[in-house]
């Protein structure tokens, strides 16, 4: 389909829960087997779990296309659907203005596409909040798919055997965090986090940085709506500018957007 010129798919299970909105019941507290204390946080738990499952999923996918186990059985690598569509679909100008040559093309030759990381590049942070030992094998694994996903003729059994090892630790990380407990020092941790580490999203493309705004987005309503903190509104206005500059994708400015997401930081208490 993207080939055909259809946009390339992004996904974040409560974001877009909540747009559609749910055709199913919402657990309630009160209810057996509901293993949050606090409805409020089932939120955080479908997207923190939605995080994992879907880089589980990912990988899975680019292990078998990288075996060359396609449904339509034929042989053709790499899948561009894998990189990034915004390294090439975005506003030229003049060097001198370009945010991207400015920082540079980090692990990967100017002019080949990136590996789109975006299913990652947020939830690497909740990984090692919560379990250290899994996240820094999956970081490890990851880092040899996105380096050789970001050659111009990727290594097929290169990246396979790493895709097909990552699977199982997002699988692992993912099954904890479908039970463990959520609070305000989960959530807090987590927006501190992000907004820490607010160049490297940005850098990673336009799709790693919207990952992060409806991060932000879920993450807040549920921390708010517990803590009732006296500048919630002041926040909420400054995560509806992160999507603000979302709104043209192709121009997207990697800059801007960590300034912005590192400017709530300095809100966050």
């Amino acid at each position: 389909m993207i080939a055909a010129g259809h946009p390339d798919l992004y996904f974040e299970l409560d974001s877009f829960s909540a747009v559609m909105p749910r055709h199913w019941k919402v657990p309630r507290e009160s209810e057996p087997g509901n293993p949050v204390e606090n409805a409020a946080w089932a939120e955080v738990r479908e997207w923190s779990t939605g995080q994992a499952v879907q880089l589980r999923a990912a990988m899975e996918r680019l292990t078998w296309r990288a075996k060359g186990e396609r449904f339509d059985k034929k042989d053709e690598w790499p899948e561009y659907s894998e990189l990034s569509c915004v390294a090439c679909h975005h506003a030229l100008g003049p060097s001198k203005d370009s945010w991207r040559q400015e920082h540079g093309y980090v692990g990967r030759r100017p002019g080949d596409p990136a590996w789109n990381s975006s299913r990652y590049a947020v939830f690497r942070l909740l990984a090692k909040q919560i379990d250290s030992a899994n996240a820094q094998e999956l970081d490890r694994q990851l880092l040899s798919v996105s380096n050789e996903m970001s050659k111009l003729n990727p290594d097929r059994s290169a990246v396979a055997s790493s895709a097909s090892a990552a699977a199982p630790l997002a699988q692992r990380i993912a099954e904890r965090l479908a039970t463990m407990q959520y609070d305000q020092v989960v959530a807090m941790r987590m927006l501190q986090r992000i907004s820490d580490d607010a160049e490297n999203i940005a850098l990673a493309d336009e799709r790693a940085a919207e990952q992060a705004a409806m991060a932000m987005d879920s993450l807040y309503i549920a921390y708010s709506r517990d803590a009732k903190p006296a500048n919630a509104a002041e926040i909420r206005a400054a995560i509806n500018e992160l999507f603000q500059q979302l709104e043209n994708p192709s121009a997207y400015n990697a800059n801007q957007f960590a300034s912005s997401l590192r400017r709530i930081r300095t809100l966050l208490h």
